[in-house]
């Protein structure tokens, strides 16, 4: 096989404007030089009359010598082109120090006591065994712990023991919980902690006591476990950023305009098209013209060079004229046929026309006292129809204007503005950037066509956090128990760091006094309104996934994804503040903001559908969960302006859903 990243002809100690015959003579000089019987003392001599014979055959065949010539050509430019656009880029690459606040955990080993009180019900379903066990589902209800040892920096080699050969404790105790610890004067000092890997190898129960049915006791054991505190710290990176154009562009000319757009650099290096832009040139038309059926195009000539240009084609509809002479002379004789036509056969299947015909003629035989009368009752008759024509125009003038107010603008997202908070020091020393407040702007309508506006906002520093602990979140999500864990934690950490976000909904229900539905469609229609954008846990590579729905979003032109984002979900702060959010995210933000504002709100997951959907416990009709006599409308959040209660074909057994979350 041929290999043409070879110098064939260095090989061949040739020009590339060697003839045929050079060639020739080249490569007997060379092979006689290097053959193996008159180089025997040489080991090099075998690859080398190789690549000599090889050179041959390419070089002495004049269509692999065209494309071995074509090769060297298109590695010429390649290299010429790097070399230019790498010379751009860096005529167009700036390099400074940023500085950016990063976070780290610092986690604390803790041992003690644990004191676990709990109350178990019997359970029906697992009672029914044939060895006569008795089940009970287990219901915490206070839980106490007392810390004996702590281990600050690294785990001793006990603590590794027990988490390797041990699970945590699977019971849902409620965190924070209760500790006691002394300290360095022997004291007792009350904390509420949240342990984290909370494990017990050995655990007993004591206190056991049963009644009707129902089990009491105190699950108790030396415990194992670690708190985890977040601390930031400010880093200072070197940054490279591109920016300007690359001084590539592109023209066209449509129906006499030229266009041109110009190639730009985004900050990552990576290159970006402007929009077209239009510049009217001198045109003239020549005076030719072609034609199709209906359709019409016109040639004109632009610019300084005088070049060619044919107009989009124009559809001109035939008109008809009147013709004279010959053709119309025959037309009228014609017409007077038709016209006896007529007369001899259709009138006499017009006899029922007759009557409205002979009337007039009978009236006009009755004397005068009666022509009064008859002209009173047609006025009447004719101000009658005259006002119910009228009254028939403007139920569908208003009809109209209710159909027009059903089409639904798109709403309007401006780009987020950055906005430093500063630190006012005293004149004679610099402002200290404290943090950055990322603002959008967003106007939308409600399921009413009313408009609503507002700008909302959220700290950098409070996403950078939220992003850091969802990174840090140590929950598997391979179950639905883990997965609703996860929305959990995240909904905890986020919900104090939305006030940019409530003040907007505030400032909308001073103004515009809603009741409770109004004021939740105004919030769910807020986010409806927002672009889709699917969030993966990797890249956004359709060959990555095997499920439909995301190979096939994300092979369409208008796909708008967030990769390596763990879990595949955007936590509240950080949908707020890079606008980019899926089924899990929107729901996880709704149900935020809707519990904020007291509403009886659900979180609905189906790991069968792999959706996430909004539950809300308010009286509209439609599709509903019923969960303890409690009704919850679905309502979608990834389409604009879908009501409550409406839920599509594909996800609607309402057996796949489940609760994942629940404000009461």
């Amino acid at each position: 096989m041929k290999d043409f990243k070879k110098d064939y002809y260095k090989i061949l100690e040739l020009n590339a404007s060697a003839t045929i015959d050079e060639v020739k003579l080249a490569y007997r000089k060379q092979a006689k030089k290097h053959h193996p019987d008159l180089n025997p003392d040489n080991s090099e001599c075998e690859n080398l009359i190789k690549d000599i014979n090889e050179a041959y055959e390419v070089l002495g065949n004049k269509d692999e010598r065209f494309a071995y010539d074509q090769y060297l050509l298109d590695k010429k430019a390649k290299r010429k082109y790097e070399s230019t656009t790498k010379a751009q880029t860096n005529k167009n690459k700036r390099t400074y120090t940023k500085t950016t606040t990063k976070y780290k955990e610092e986690r604390t080993y803790l041992k003690g006591k644990i004191f676990i009180k709990y109350c178990g019900k019997h359970d029906e379903r697992d009672a029914e065994n044939i060895l006569r066990e008795t089940f009970y589902k287990l219901k915490i209800t206070q839980t106490n712990a007392v810390i004996e040892q702590t281990c600050k920096l690294q785990t001793s080699e006990e603590f590794l023991k027990v988490f390797a050969e041990n699970k945590p404790l699977n019971l849902n105790i409620e965190q924070p919980i209760s500790c006691q610890i002394l300290d360095k004067n022997k004291l007792i000092q009350n904390y509420k902690l949240h342990l984290l890997n909370l494990t017990v190898p050995n655990p007993e129960i004591t206190n056991v006591t049963k009644h009707e049915g129902e089990s009491f006791g105190i699950i108790t054991g030396s415990f194992y476990c670690y708190v985890r505190e977040i601390k930031s710290y400010e880093e200072e990176i070197l940054v490279d950023e591109c920016f300007g154009e690359t001084g590539e562009s592109e023209e066209k000319v449509e129906n006499g305009i030229k266009y041109f757009r110009k190639e730009y650099y985004n900050t990552d290096c990576s290159k970006y098209w402007g929009n077209w832009i239009a510049e009217i040139i001198n045109t003239k038309y020549t005076g030719r013209t072609q034609t199709s059926g209906s359709y019409i195009r016109h040639e004109y000539t632009y610019g300084s060079s005088k070049r060619s240009q044919w107009s989009t084609w124009k559809y001109t509809p035939r008109t008809v004229t009147n013709n004279s002479g010959c053709l119309g002379s025959f037309g009228s004789i014609l017409g007077i046929g038709l016209g006896i036509l007529f007369i001899l056969f259709l009138i006499p299947k017009l006899v029922f026309l007759l009557p409205f015909i002979l009337i007039p003629f009978l009236l006009n035989l009755l004397p005068s006292k009666f022509w009064n009368w008859i002209f009173r009752i047609a006025f009447i008759l004719f101000g009658l129809l005259f006002s119910f024509a009228i009254i028939s125009s403007l139920i569908g003038t208003s009809y109209k204007k209710e159909e027009q107010a059903v089409v639904k603008p798109k709403p309007l997202i401006e780009k987020p503005k950055y906005t430093p908070v500063i630190n006012p020091r005293p004149s004679n020393q610099s402002n200290q950037i404290l943090d950055t407040l990322i603002t959008h702007y967003m106007t939308w309508e409600d399921y009413k066509g009313k408009t609503y506006e507002g700008n909302f906002s959220v700290k950098k520093s409070a996403w950078d956090q939220a992003h850091f602990y969802k990174q840090n979140l140590d929950i598997s999500g391979d179950s639905e128990n883990n997965y609703d864990k996860i929305i959990f934690s995240l909904k905890e950490n986020d919900k104090d760091k939305l006030a940019g976000l409530y003040s907007m909904f505030d400032s909308i229900e001073r103004g515009n006094k809603p009741n409770p539905m109004e004021f939740a469609e105004i919030i769910v229609s807020f986010v409806q309104a927002i672009p889709y954008t699917i969030i993966l846990p990797n890249e956004c590579n359709s060959k990555y996934y095997q499920d439909e729905f995301t190979a096939k979003y994300l092979s369409s032109p208008d796909a708008r994804c967030d990769g390596f984002e763990k879990y595949g979900i955007n936590t509240p702060v950080e949908f707020v503040a890079n606008l980019n959010g899926d089924c899990d995210t929107r729901t996880l933000l709704l149900y935020t903001v809707l519990s904020h504002y007291n509403y009886d709100v659900a979180l609905l997951s189906s790991s069968h559908y792999s959706h996430s959907i909004l539950g809300i416990n308010l009286p509209y009709e439609g599709v509903s969960f019923n969960y303890n006599n409690q009704r919850y409308i679905f309502w979608e959040t990834t389409v604009q302006n879908i009501k409550p209660g409406i839920l599509s074909d594909e996800i609607s057994n309402t057996d796949y859903w489940r609760i994942s979350l629940k404000s009461k």
